[in-house]
């Protein structure tokens, strides 16, 4: 392999992959479409929120399961009824919490969906620190107070507003909670596992909890669902599945870093998607608190990656070189 640093003038620099860039673009357009999709349900259907959630979580499930029997069947197959009971139990964060996203979607808008989702980033910093597996400082903060004084802005338009704040955004800004808590928790679980077998044996628990909710809770009576609407539910659900799989297929080529760079993209596209299918208003708060949510949200990120490499060079600095006598601190 040849260094960068130390190759000839003459040569080359290695090409950026494309195909990672394409499937990381394509995680993009759908995670902003899913919303969309799900907000038209809504409005042409007496779907509910538990329904929907169930049959989205249970069809990412299925596609999960296929495959990770044909890339790593051992690994799934190797798991006892503990790692079972531990991976179901931070899969409730995560997957689980797609109902409550589902529900604050019903009671409130794209828009207001797209900016507080913006808030991940932040949140997922926030629990980070709080669990001890990072560290505050003065950038990472400015960052996240920003992205929260963005979000603010773009959603409170004034006490006799229609798009002010709505009962729906607290939902959203639960499961983005539940979400960031989700990320932080598993991120040694899935180390420990792999990254398909995890999301299987998550997306397989929350299937069946959600499955158990939607039979508590019947869906009314009403009108058979439409083809229309019909395509539309298994799109939310296809689309679920090739999010995990075109992202893990991003993240064999392409740094954190960049995956993170690009997720800033959700909130504009979902936002100019929203004004552009569905006619929801985007006004000057609109613009000036999505972009501080935006501006926030990579301040937050270039913080993270600082931090960490900051980190990995302290602990270099701290291990003794072969052959010397220096103590370790």
């Amino acid at each position: 392999m040849v260094n960068r640093e130390s190759a000839p003038s003459g040569m080359s620099k290695p090409a950026t992959p494309v195909v990672p860039l394409v499937c990381l673009s394509v995680v993009i357009l759908l995670l902003s479409s899913v919303t969309l999709v799900i907000k038209y349900v809504y409005q042409h259907s007496n779907l509910q929120p538990i329904g929907l959630a169930c049959v989205r979580v249970t069809i990412g499930f299925v596609f999960l399961f296929a495959i990770t029997l044909l890339w790593d069947r051992r690994g799934l197959l190797s798991l006892d009824r503990a790692d079972l009971l531990r991976l179901g139990l931070v899969g409730f964060l995560g997957v689980f919490s797609y109902a409550i996203a589902a529900w604050g979607l019903m009671y409130t808008s794209v828009i207001h969906y797209a900016f507080i989702y913006g808030l991940l980033p932040s949140f997922t910093a926030t629990f980070s620190v709080l669990l001890g597996k990072d560290r505050m400082n003065v950038t990472k903060c400015a960052g996240i107070v920003c992205s929260l004084i963005g979000c603010l802005i773009a959603l409170y338009q004034g006490p006799m507003s229609e798009t002010s704040i709505q009962l729906g955004d607290f939902f959203v800004l639960l499961f983005t909670v539940m979400m960031s808590a989700h990320i932080v928790f598993s991120s040694d679980i899935v180390k420990r596992f792999g990254t398909m077998v995890s999301n299987t044996v998550m997306f397989g628990s929350s299937a069946f909890l959600l499955l158990l909710g939607s039979l508590e809770w019947p869906e009314p009576l009403g009108d058979p669902l439409s083809p229309l609407i019909t395509t539309s539910v298994l799109y939310i659900g296809c689309a679920t599945a090739a999010v995990f799989l075109l992202r893990y297929r991003s993240l064999q080529s392409l740094s954190p870093a960049t995956v993170g760079t690009y997720h800033n993209l959700i909130p504009v596209c979902t936002v100019l998607l929203a004004y552009l299918c569905l006619d929801e208003p985007v006004g000057a708060k609109t613009i000036l608190g999505g972009i501080m949510v935006v501006v926030g949200a990579e301040v937050v990120r270039r913080a993270q990656v600082l931090s960490f490499w900051s980190l990995r060079d302290w602990g270099k600095s701290a291990l003794p070189v072969v052959g010397s006598t220096k103590p370790i601190p």
